[in-house]
């Protein structure tokens, strides 16, 4: 009985030590250059909390920012083409003028956020929530089917 005991517990800390890093996802050098310097192409920014951020005129180009918290933040006049966007929480977001040409919005929430002047070519909006609280349906790209 103590053996197997000694054994869950030798197997729960493992599976412990193997997956401390689940969730924290993102690359904490690739945040830190964006925090001081705004650049940030292709990095791997997936799940990091943003959330009320300043990155206007920021190069995120092809990044990874799947399921990231940017809810209120400002990305105004940022180049964001190519981003993984997908499941990303966008709500009250600035993004006028910003670039997203390309990029997949696929299940974001985009609740409230401002596009004012924001490019959309090519960006996928499949089952995305739109400004205006709708979900987009699927096959939706560039334009909100709602």
């Amino acid at each position: 009985m103590k053996k197997n005991i000694a054994v869950m517990f030798g197997i729960t800390m493992l599976c412990v030590l193997l997956m401390g890093n689940v969730g924290y996802g993102f690359n904490q050098d690739d945040l830190y250059s964006l925090q001081t310097t705004n650049l940030c192409p292709r990095c791997d920014l997936s799940g990091a909390e943003l959330g009320g951020s300043t990155m206007h005129v920021a190069d995120m180009n092809w990044a990874n920012l799947s399921g990231a918290d940017l809810s209120g933040a400002d990305l105004s006049n940022s180049d964001v083409d190519g981003a993984n966007l997908s499941g990303a929480n966008l709500s009250g977001a600035n993004l006028t003028g910003t670039d997203l040409s390309g990029a997949n919005l696929t299940g974001a929430n985009l609740n409230g956020a401002n596009l004012t002047n924001t490019t959309l070519d090519g960006v996928k909006l499949d089952n995305a929530t739109w400004t205006d609280g709708q979900p987009c349906q699927p096959g939706s790209v560039q334009t909100c089917i709602e």
